[in-house]
């Protein structure tokens, strides 16, 4: 089975979607798009979901296609305000409430921010939130995943958050691992951002080793224009990337608008 991503060029060209069950890292620059990736894919399934009308603009029909029941939204650091915020300024309404609909959020911020200097009325205006008893970040995050993680499009905000918490980064990297096993159980897609250039190589490639897939999302420039361009490449992907060299894909020239969020408008080719 493949799950869409609703990034139109891209499905097309990868037979449908990634295959159910695919936990993949989004590592980008920032600003670069990998947020605006999963946002609108998790928007536009969220519409073929509930309207029959649309399933077809924005999903292949092809007899393995397989749409998830609905999202998972887990934040270490981000309020659920700014999350929706950020939903509103980047989309229209129409998609922006799409966004909204089948969506758990899951804010994890208490737990991350348990050990800084961060008053604790920054991160919640209820006073008994500062007492409830917590666990380690990490034994929360796979409890979330495990309580709620079945049959969804999950988004993780994100994966440079728990690398640069205080977890070791192999318990972090064991902990993918055995996502990736779940995972293919509950047929859902996991999503997990990261932002490119603040760790190490070292610790990046053990992150990337330990998924099914890693895209890239980068900016692009040149010395004689002021304008920049976001490009989008697929690093790995078991099962995807015959489709890509078949194709002779490079990467893909990338751009976001407020009506359609995340867009694939050229396809660049091997020569």
């Amino acid at each position: 089975m493949r799950v869409p991503t609703s990034v139109a060029a891209f499905d097309e060209i990868v037979k449908g979607g990634v295959p159910a069950g695919s936990v993949i890292i989004l590592a980008g620059e920032p600003g670069a798009g990998n947020l605006e990736f999963a946002l609108t894919s998790v928007a536009k399934l969220s519409l073929a979901r509930r309207n029959e009308r649309f399933r077809g603009f924005l999903i292949m029909d092809l007899p393995d296609i397989y749409v998830p029941s609905g999202a998972l939204y887990i934040t270490f650091s981000k309020s659920a305000q700014e999350i929706m915020r950020t939903v509103e300024l980047t989309f229209q309404e129409d998609l922006a409430e799409a966004f909204k609909m089948d969506l758990l959020l899951e804010d994890l911020s208490h737990q991350f921010f348990k050990n800084s200097i961060v008053p604790r009325r920054w991160i919640s205006a209820k006073p008994s939130d500062v007492f409830k008893k917590k666990e380690d970040l990490l034994t929360d995050f796979v409890k979330v995943l495990d309580k709620y993680g079945n049959d969804k499009i999950v988004i993780v905000d994100s994966l440079t958050d728990l690398a640069i918490s205080s977890i070791d980064i192999i318990d972090l990297v064991d902990v993918l691992k055995g996502l990736r096993r779940m995972a293919k159980r509950w047929n859902s897609v996991i999503y997990l951002l990261l932002t490119m250039g603040i760790l190490d190589q070292k610790k990046e490639n053990l992150l990337y080793d330990s998924v099914d897939g890693v895209f890239m999302f980068e900016w692009h420039g040149s010395t004689k224009y002021s304008k920049r361009y976001r490009y989008m490449y697929v690093l790995k992907f078991a099962g995807l990337m015959a489709h890509l060299e078949e194709e002779r894909v490079a990467r893909f020239n990338t751009t976001l608008n407020r009506h359609n969020g995340f867009v694939v408008v050229n396809t660049e080719k091997i020569r």
